[in-house]
């Protein structure tokens, strides 16, 4: 049966053990702690980055797939069954248990293309056949883990950033006290959306995980710290709170903040898992094209790339303006002002003006330094041309 928008959501696991080419991949922030559940709701936050999550495994007809009790409640998640997920899973090497914790490399199969030269190692048609009759998946349908390990998962019910995030519903409303370091308002990427909670949200991180606290502002004694300065982060701080789950969201609602210290989760993140790295981001269609003539002045300007971007990167970071041009036409005054919107559906970016362009003039577009994909990769400096027409 073909692929069809929003149906159920698969998640492949396989080994890294055909004659490809790895190198270890500049991640934004390394390995990222998760979930099962947050990996399929922001799968483009993760698409090509190092994550662990908990998940049990259970054998079934045609291989081994991930079972996930989507509960958010300590009592439910004890007796809800758990929802599994078609997994076709090819080991690094054999585990030797049936849970824990799952490491490896997250992909969205229908963000790359079918013949992407990175993946002529494996044979997809066996599990493409098994979940979909051989057709190559759309986004956010079929997901791969790459260079797959499982390892031993320590069960505790002390609170770490790390354990509330990875196993959110033993935490589920109940009061915690968490140390790790201040990031301010999500300024490194460490998850993939806004709070807005209130305005003193800010983000904590220890280890490879991190998680938003809402409510409490990050001041205490002898300190005061800006959510939105960088130079402020990086502090220890000590919160308590009640964790809230919603859906694929955890945060806790702050009661207290005071300076801590470095928490004892430093779990180890100098040697990740190898990773097939992707090519950096590039420009392939433009509307108008490049150099085109006789361009309507109320024309809309769209640039798409190859890979999917981080939509956040493209502010401050687009330029348009007039060129000089040795024609009669009159001096041209200032670009009109303008709204830049990132369209993650088509991998490219909008830029509407808020009146029409002047008549005769040559136009420039910028996409300056500073712009990234997703995972990090940037995007080099680049730019293109146009001439605006009568009408």
């Amino acid at each position: 049966m073909p692929f069809a928008i929003r149906r159920p959501l698969v998640v492949l696991t396989l080994i890294a053990g055909a004659s490809l080419a790895w190198s270890v991949a500049a991640q934004q922030s390394g390995r990222v702690a998760t979930t099962v559940q947050a990996l399929l709701a922001e799968p483009a936050f993760f698409h090509g980055r190092q994550v662990a999550f908990r998940s049990a495994l259970v054998q079934e007809r045609g291989g081994t797939r991930l079972a996930v009790t989507d509960s958010t409640t300590p009592a439910a998640a004890t007796t809800a069954a758990p929802r599994a997920y078609p997994v076709f899973v090819y080991w690094r090497q054999a585990p030797t248990r049936s849970d824990g914790e799952i490491r490896g490399e997250f992909w969205d199969l229908g963000r790359l293309r079918e013949d992407d030269s990175r993946f002529t190692g494996y044979d997809f048609k066996p599990m493409l056949e098994a979940v979909n009759g051989g057709h190559w998946p759309n986004r956010d349908e079929l997901f791969v883990v790459l260079g797959a390990s499982l390892i031993e998962a320590i069960d505790s019910n002390t609170p770490t950033i790390r354990s509330i995030v990875m196993t959110p519903a033993r935490f589920a409303d109940r009061g915690v006290t968490v140390s790790g370091r201040f990031r301010g308002r999500n300024l490194f990427g460490d998850l993939p959306n806004a709070l807005n909670l209130s305005r003193w949200d800010f983000v904590m991180q220890s280890s490879d995980a991190a998680i938003w606290i809402s409510g409490v502002r990050p001041r205490g004694q002898g300190f005061e710290l800006d959510a939105g300065a960088k130079m402020d982060t990086g502090r220890f701080l000590e919160v308590s709170g009640t964790v809230h789950v919603e859906g694929s969201k955890v945060w806790i609602a702050g009661e207290s903040v005071r300076a801590g210290r470095p928490p004892s989760d430093t779990d180890d993140l100098v040697t990740p898992t190898p990773v097939i790295k992707e090519a950096p981001p590039a420009v392939i269609f433009t509307a108008p094209l490049a150099e085109e003539t006789d361009v309507a002045p109320s024309t809309m300007v769209r640039v798409q790339f190859s890979r999917d971007m981080d939509g956040r990167t493209f502010k401050g970071h687009v330029r348009v303006s007039y060129l000089p041009s040795a024609s009669a036409a009159p001096t041209p005054g200032a670009i009109p002002p303008m709204t830049v919107t990132y369209r993650e559906a088509n991998r490219g970016v909008e830029i509407k003006f808020a009146q029409p362009l002047e008549r005769f003039q040559n136009v420039k577009v910028e996409l300056l330094e500073g712009i990234t994909a997703m995972d990090g990769q940037p995007l080099a400096p680049w730019s293109m041309t146009f001439s605006v027409g009568a009408k």
